[in-house]
């Protein structure tokens, strides 16, 4: 069982030996992740909430 355990020399990641395709595609969804949330923050601050009050009024038919 103590054979079976892998070495932190064995883990690809360890000390930034991973492979660049593996940084890559990292590197674009955390890109990607702050583009949607520019979009979202952007949409947000462009939109306008109505403050207005609607009121019914009264349709005029009595029994």
């Amino acid at each position: 069982m103590l054979g079976t355990e892998p070495t932190l020399d064995n883990i690809e990641d360890y000390k930034a030996q991973g492979s660049t395709e593996k940084r890559l595609i990292v590197w674009i969804v955390i890109l990607s992740g702050l583009l949607v949330g520019a979009i979202y923050g952007m949409l947000i601050a462009n939109s306008s909430v109505s403050d207005a009050l609607v009121i019914k009024e009264p349709i005029g038919i009595f029994k």
